[in-house]
């Protein structure tokens, strides 16, 4: 697949992969991975962490990968096709994922409280959908003061990890302490909604604020390169860049492909073929400043970038502009990142199609794999313009497609040394992404696989991951507060279905809560029923 330098033509039927899933294998009250000869997988660390009376499994209808069919071009169905037949997934059970006692070990008592009552807030989906109104509310009725200080000493407290670089300190030596590695997210987001009256040409205050808002992006590549290990930088492009001139190159791009309009082979020269001079201005602006981002990183050698995925209607922007820094960037270290939505139905396709361009044109790959975050927006502005949703018809399409897309990027991760980042909050999707890297013989902390959850969020994940010795790391926001209640709000809404289904989270921190009151209370303690030798030894 050549790269364009005008346009290019889709179209054929490409047919997904069927994969089947083999089950655990109880070992010795272990839960065992198996080869396909039938031996115990070695290194499998589920054979570390034993499990009790496991039971052997059998896997359902839904547990089972329908056949998709999906449109492509002829190369890119090539490109999807294993050899031979795919290899069964077995699901690797790692206790801590289970286990409130090791997953929570570096929560005090206090953080348990409240962060066990902060998510019972978020589960409050009036509360959720409307705390925008509310958070207006309350600073009439209260004053900003008021309101910033009790945010500041809740959510912001759960969710962020400071308010300046200087502030992440804590947060970030808490985390190296247990294996986990900190990524630095920058908290500021910039308006994307649909404007009235776009900006025609640039606007020298909107400029400069797109020039100050590289500074904290450079700031934590400093910081995150004086870390151990490989340090990870989040950017948004909305942040140093104009919004409708992103949304008049993504309508173009996907006047002509969704899937691969976005790959031209010099895109400063092209957009200097489609924008009108002030528009190539605000364009060119927005290159200079990624590439400078891209470029600090680059010359550090342990940081990579994570360009964050934004709405459907600017991805294909974003989508170039990442294309464009892996080109430059990514020849001999997977530096930069793009990020993939799977709960777009068009995102497996471009995985591939990505892929295939960086084979053929010889850079490497970086991916972090998410869900999405923009659901109802998503949704809601399609109803309102009158065209098809672009977001999967039910949850279990997503898992799927998330799967899928975890399955596609991690083979080529193992065959050609490409970067992927495995970010989710579903355990089961987790713990096939382990199963997947034994089975492919990938180790832990060498294969370029890497796991990443939100702080306050998932910590029996990541914990777990962490302390077992895979590459496990937290987004940790930071920037003052009044900047970062508009992120946590965001974050709030468009993901108040996964915020109100952290039952098994909520469920375990209940758990742990309870164990600590029962072994810390002189009272219970008297009560509790004595084992035999003591009883004798007492004697």
């Amino acid at each position: 697949m050549a790269l364009r330098a005008q346009s290019a033509s889709q179209a054929p039927r490409q047919l997904g992969y069927l994969c089947s899933r083999s089950w655990s294998r109880p070992c010795g009250g272990h839960s065992a991975v198996y080869t396909a000869a039938g031996e115990p997988q070695v290194g499998s660390l589920s054979l570390l962490f034993p499990i009790g009376n496991a039971k052997t499994h059998s896997p359902g209808p839904d547990q089972t990968w329908r056949q998709q069919d999906i449109q492509d071009t002829a190369a890119l169905t090539r490109a999807a096709e294993f050899e031979g037949q795919p290899s069964p997934l077995t699901p690797c059970k790692l206790q801590g994922f289970n286990d409130p006692q090791l997953a929570f070990r570096a929560k005090s008592t206090g953080q348990l409280m409240q962060s066990l009552a902060i998510f019972r807030a978020c589960s409050v989906k009036p509360l959720v959908q409307n705390a925008d109104v509310l958070l207006v509310a309350a600073k009439k009725v209260l004053g900003p003061a008021v309101v910033t200080s009790v945010v500041r000493h809740t959510f912001f407290k759960q969710f962020c990890g400071g308010e300046c670089e200087r502030s992440l300190s804590p947060t970030a030596n808490m985390l190296r302490k247990h294996g986990i590695r900190p990524i630095l997210n920058y908290a500021a987001e910039d308006d994307v909604s649909d404007s009235p009256a776009p900006i025609q040409c640039a606007d020298t205050a909107a400029e400069q604020i797109c020039d100050r808002n590289m500074l904290p992006f450079l700031k934590s590549i400093e910081d995150s390169a004086r870390g151990e290990g490989k340090g990870f930088v989040a950017a948004k492009v909305t942040c140093l860049g104009d919004c409708d001139m992103m949304k008049e190159v993504s309508a173009h791009f996907s006047s002509i492909s969704r899937i691969t309009g976005h790959h031209v082979a010099d895109l400063p020269s092209y957009l200097a073929t489609v924008l009108s001079p002030c528009r190539l201005q605000l364009a060119l602006s927005m290159l200079r400043r990624m590439e400078t981002v891209a470029e600090a990183a680059a010359t550090k050698g342990n940081v990579r970038l994570l360009i964050d995925a934004e709405h459907s209607y600017m991805q294909p922007a974003i989508d170039a502009v990442v294309i464009h820094l892996q080109q430059k960037f990514n020849r001999q270290t997977p530096v930069v990142f793009n990020t993939y939505q799977c709960y777009l139905k068009d995102s497996h396709q471009r995985v591939v199609a990505d892929m295939r361009l960086a084979k053929e044109h010889g850079f490497l790959v970086a991916a972090k794999v998410v869900r999405g975050a923009y659901i109802h927006l998503e949704r809601e502005r399609a109803a309102d313009m009158g065209y098809p949703s672009p977001i999967h018809d039910t949850l279990e399409d997503t898992h799927r497609n998330y799967d899928r897309c975890v399955k596609e990027m991690m083979s080529q991760v193992k065959a050609h040394g490409f970067e992927m980042m495995v970010a989710s909050h579903n355990q089961a999707s987790v713990e096939t992404a382990v199963a997947l890297m034994h089975e492919m013989g990938m180790h832990a902390t060498e294969s370029g696989v890497h796991f990443g959850q939100l702080l306050g969020m998932a910590d029996h994940l990541t914990y777990t991951l962490g302390g077992s010795g895979y590459q496990a790391y937290k987004s940790v926001p930071y920037g003052p507060v009044e900047e970062t209640i508009a992120y946590l709000l965001r974050r709030a809404k468009e993901n108040s279905d996964m915020l109100g289904g952290v039952g098994k989270e909520t469920s375990m921190l209940k758990s742990e809560l309870w164990r600590r009151i029962k072994c810390n209370n002189p009272v219970a303690q008297l009560f509790r029923k004595q084992p035999a030798e003591a009883m004798l030894a007492g004697a």
